[in-house]
């Protein structure tokens, strides 16, 4: 089982461009799913208030699917998924349905908060961008052309100074 934390280190030591990765995702969330020692702090407007560990989180879940559907003690079930471990098709289908969520939620007008964490307090919101003209290079004497950018959907995120690192 790899560290998430160490995972997440490595990654972040050999980033020199700033684009997505597929394959970063998955090898981050499977060492998340996998790591029980991997835990964050979270935080209110008075400090922090307790952690989060996503594999417990995930196993306690997936725990529960197994004891409704088949019945069997929730002791025994836990026992199951905890010696499990979550594969590269596992980790990409959880992506999957957090990305959905997104996609899905905040179109509704509702703000997401991610949480309070040591150095951030997060939330997104959906943000409807109008229709305008821009002015683009063209490789004519620097001269610039106009081009008509369609009204469409972004996500606008908001990240003010966390109250509990201003005391």
């Amino acid at each position: 089982m790899e560290s998430a934390r160490k995972t997440i280190s490595e990654i972040t030591d050999s980033v020199n461009q700033h684009s997505a990765s597929r394959k970063d995702e998955v090898i981050v969330m499977k060492a998340m799913l996998n790591d029980p020692t991997f835990s964050v702090g979270v935080y209110d407007k008075t400090g922090k208030i307790g952690d989060f560990c996503p594999s417990a989180e995930f196993r306690k879940m997936i725990g529960n699917v197994v004891t409704a559907t088949t019945k069997i003690p929730a002791k025994e079930a836990k026992d199951l998924v905890d010696r499990y471990e979550f594969t590269k098709a596992d980790a990409a289908t959880v992506i999957g349905v957090s990305k959905e969520f997104f996609n899905s939620y905040l179109p509704t007008g509702r703000k997401v908060q991610l949480g309070g964490r040591k150095t951030s307090n997060i939330e997104l919101m959906w943000k409807n961008i109008d229709e305008r003209v821009a002015g683009v290079p063209t490789k004519v004497n620097g001269e610039r052309a106009e081009t008509l950018i369609p009204a469409h959907g972004g996500i606008k995120a908001i990240n003010k100074c966390p109250s509990w690192l201003k005391n």
